[in-house]
């Protein structure tokens, strides 16, 4: 929404309607309806069928969560060993189909609120045609911080 606040066109896409009516209902509140659109994809099926092009895209891609432990201890009695190598395994996909939208010159930011590198810098770093301009990691945190990455992508 921030973007949209400074004058952007934001498109939102997630698999869950119910995220999506948030993301409706807070633009609505905040009086930038007309700047954001909803779409509800599964990036797990491939790229958008429109093959629309754009200046930046934003994965926020669903993790293991382990970096939110601290706020949500239950987190490590629901998680398994096998958990991260296969949630990396569909994070390489969700973020393989949505690079197919980065319009030449734009960017690609991928995030996971997990510190493993296996989620994180393992998942970019498999990405062909992309190199990363900038990464940030919370991990370890300090003092009452999560555990986040973020990693800015630009097409090579």
């Amino acid at each position: 929404m921030r973007l949209a606040t400074r004058g952007h066109s934001v498109q939102a896409v997630d698999l869950e309607p119910h995220r999506l009516s948030l993301v409706e209902e807070g633009s609505c509140r905040v009086g930038i309806a007309d700047r954001i659109t909803t779409r509800e994809h599964d990036w797990l099926t491939g790229p958008l069928p429109c093959g629309t092009q754009f200046a930046g895209v934003l994965v926020d891609a669903p993790c293991t969560a382990l970096g939110i432990v601290r706020r949500h201890p239950e987190i490590r009695w629901r998680r398994l060993v096998s958990d991260p190598p296969a949630m990396a395994i569909r994070q390489r996909e969700i973020l393989k189909n949505a690079a197919v939208h980065v319009a030449e010159g734009g960017v690609l930011v991928y995030s996971v609120c997990s510190p493993l590198s296996e989620e994180g810098a393992g998942v970019v770093e498999s990405l062909d045609g992309f190199r990363t301009r900038h990464a940030w990691s919370s991990a370890p945190p300090v003092g009452d911080e999560d555990a986040f990455q973020a990693f800015v992508l630009e097409r090579v």
